[in-house]
């Protein structure tokens, strides 16, 4: 059933699964999955333990997909006007999903990635720490643009700019997923090369989100490939294939290091991760052989899938330890 077809007379549990499927789809889900195992077993890695699958895993998991569906609900909520001129046909726009139910959700979803990182630290300890850490440079950024709504709107007109804003989260989130891993060992100072990872992951998945729509040249849909008199505003055509190149690349000379770091850099796995950073520059050949919008949102799809792919060999790299 499509959203269309759901009315406010439909279940809840339909109208929910409408506003997951168009603003948290279960794709989505499945690709944290290995995104959050290779930073886990990272943990467990390199606080000496064997990397290893167990309850305190997918309790995780559960954690970090619950916090990333929090971050959705508050979006949401921060760009309501904007979304209801720009995009009345979603299903929050439309009333299928109220505001006070996506609060609601917030709320659980906040409560259970507390709860379990108490779990993991049996009290309130190191996962916990850096779950207050991420909760408070994630909020940052969306207090102020709430706040003070001229620095909101000059940074939302600033694209480059606010995506560098996601960057902090995403750096501190690796490592609280890695002290999950690490459990009452305190991870070492090595920690910080799947920060680095992961900040140029976030970069990189930013920036591949948003220049995939060719087909739609309205000036409310942020596409980092339109035309642009600054760079902090877009980055054009090739601006955005030169910055998803040089991201993918570097996302995978760090995924080695990362992994040298864990001691489970395997020939196998080098020359793996090395094959997938040939799908963006494969695609950026094509680009410069006939550059168009087309051809760059190809670039953006193999950076992404070069990401995904790699996430899953370095997960499969890490087991191959034990």
């Amino acid at each position: 059933m499509t959203s269309t077809a759901i009315t406010t007379e439909s279940p809840f549990a339909l109208r929910l699964l409408a506003y997951s499927n168009e603003r948290f789809p279960a794709w989505q889900v499945a690709a944290q999955l290995p995104m959050f195992l290779a930073a886990f077993l990272f943990g467990q890695a390199i606080t000496d333990q064997e990397p290893a699958l167990r309850a305190a895993t997918w309790a995780g998991f559960a954690a970090f997909v619950a916090y990333t569906l929090m971050v959705r609900c508050i979006d949401d909520n921060k760009d309501a006007a904007h979304d209801a001129e720009h995009y009345p046909e979603r299903v929050l726009q439309r009333g299928l999903v109220t505001f006070t139910q996506l609060r609601v959700i917030a709320v659980l979803c906040l409560v259970v990635s507390v709860a379990v990182s108490i779990w993991i630290d049996g009290g309130l300890g190191r996962v916990t720490l850096w779950w207050v850490v991420i909760f408070v440079t994630n909020n940052l950024v969306q207090f102020v643009q709430v706040k003070w709504a001229a620095i909101g709107a000059w940074l939302e007109s600033r694209r480059v700019l606010l995506a560098l804003s996601v960057v902090p989260f995403w750096g501190f989130g690796s490592v609280w997923i890695a002290q999950m891993g690490g459990g009452d060992r305190l991870v070492p100072a090595a920690v910080w090369w799947l920060v680095a990872l992961w900040c140029v992951a976030a970069l990189l998945l930013e920036i591949a989100r948003k220049s995939r729509t060719p087909e739609d040249d309205r000036p409310t849909v942020v596409d980092y490939t339109k035309a642009a008199g600054s760079w902090t505003r877009s980055l054009g055509l090739a601006g955005t294939v030169a910055v998803l190149v040089v991201l993918a690349v570097l996302a995978t000379v760090l995924e080695v290091v990362v992994l040298h770091t864990a001691g489970a850099d395997s020939r196998w796995a080098v020359v793996a991760l090395g094959a997938t950073a040939l799908l963006p520059i494969g695609a950026a050949v094509r680009f410069l052989l006939k550059p168009d919008r087309f051809r760059v949102k190809d670039v953006a799809e193999m950076s992404a899938g070069m990401w995904l792919i790699g996430q899953i060999v370095s997960v499969a790299a890490l087991l191959a330890v034990i």
